[in-house]
C-alpha cells in the first residue's frame, strides 16, 4: 500500500462524509467494499489532517467532518 493509495481512499471516504454526514466505520466498510485496515488507515490520514472527529456509540466507532464542507473551501 502506498501513501497515494491511502490519499485516495481518504479522498474518497471525505466525499461520502461531505455528502452523508456522520457514519460509523461498519457503514463506511458496506459502502465503499474498504478493508477494514485500509479505511482505519485512511481515517487516520483525515484525523491527522484535522479533517474529521471521531465519537463512540454502543460501542460503534463514528466519524463526521469537523467542519461543513462550505467551511473547508472558503
Amino acid at each position: 500500500m502506498l501513501k497515494k493509495d491511502i490519499r485516495i481512499n481518504a479522498t474518497a471516504i471525505w466525499q461520502y462524509l461531505s455528502e452523508r454526514g456522520k457514519m460509523s466505520v461498519q457503514e463506511i466498510e458496506e459502502l465503499t467494499h474498504y478493508k477494514n485496515s485500509l479505511i482505519l488507515l485512511a481515517l487516520g490520514w483525515l484525523s491527522k489532517e484535522n479533517k474529521v472527529r471521531f465519537s463512540v456509540k454502543n460501542e460503534n466507532l463514528y466519524v463526521e467532518l469537523s467542519s461543513t464542507p462550505t467551511e473547508i473551501y472558503y
